[in-house]
């Protein structure tokens, strides 16, 4: 099973905006609006409700789409406009550097007060990749299991952290699924980076056929996603701080795509991102 890392894949912010310039003709008005009407664009119920962020989803929803679909759309958006508003960045994980994270030899210290995580984070945005078809969410939706491409976050100025998995991202198929869970206050995190994240153990264990052999990692239940988000985010801190002994390379630029059949690897984002690597 293909387990690609060595560039940033197309993302879900590109796969969402249908033009280079639809963030900045109609999320320029979503800012404006809710200055005027006073409303908290953090807040992700009251961000759904702006009327530029509805002519927004009109013009991104397909005609034909269910009215279920709404919700989801309004989801990702909301993590877009903060993306685009912070110049958040993309962040490509690594798969030595995330089964190092995972059990604990990431060669990393601790980030110390839980203070820092809330100062380095908050208005903050960010999207970080996982490696592709590694981990893989086993209900998505009462569905078949899917494989999770990464997870968009989100600290808001009420220092509380939201996270949204993106998953079901293939080439045979449109669209992708997305796996929003409950915020949590930033200086949470390093409860949930720590801490037991199945009732009984076995973290991020799975049962997929081929697991083993191709050492898959499966999320199962909502305080995994807070963990595996938590130790990545911890690598965020940790540079921002300047405590980190393998800091993430520079931004690279978008790499251009061969598209030839010789060339069989996913295709690129369009978007400068960064790499988080270990020693380890």
């Amino acid at each position: 099973m293909a387990v690609h890392d060595a560039y940033a894949r197309l993302t879900p912010y590109e796969l969402l905006l249908p033009e280079p310039d639809f963030a900045d003709r109609r999320f320029p008005a979503i800012g404006d609006e809710a200055v005027q009407q006073g409303v908290d664009a953090g807040n992700p119920a009251a961000f759904v409700m702006l009327g530029a962020v509805q002519g927004a989803l009109a013009e991104l929803r397909e005609e034909d789409a269910p009215p279920e679909s709404v919700h989801d759309h309004g989801s990702v958006l909301y993590f877009v406009y903060h993306l685009w508003r912070t110049a958040g960045v993309v962040v490509v994980a690594q798969q030595k550097t995330l089964r190092a994270m995972l059990s604990g030899d990431a060669g990393t210290p601790s980030p110390g007060p839980k203070s820092l995580w809330a100062n380095e984070l908050a208005g903050r945005a960010g999207y970080i990749q996982l490696p592709q078809h590694l981990v893989w969410i086993e209900e998505a939706r009462n569905g078949p299991p899917e494989s999770v491409d990464g997870f968009f976050w989100f600290g808001d100025a009420h220092r509380a952290c939201h996270l949204a998995l993106v998953a079901g991202m293939r080439g045979d198929r449109p669209g992708f699924a997305v796996v929003p869970v409950p915020p949590q206050p930033l200086d949470a995190l390093p409860g949930w980076a720590a801490g037991p994240a199945r009732e009984g153990g076995g973290d991020f264990e799975t049962s997929l056929p081929g697991a083993e052999l191709d050492g898959l990692i499966g999320i199962r239940t909502p305080a995994e996603v807070f963990k595996l988000a938590a130790l990545l985010l911890r690598r965020v801190v940790l540079e921002r701080s300047g405590d980190c002994a393998s800091p993430a390379r520079a931004p690279e630029a978008p790499r251009a795509h061969d598209a030839s059949p010789v060339s069989a690897g996913p295709t690129p984002s369009a978007l400068p991102y960064v790499t988080l690597y270990t020693d380890k």
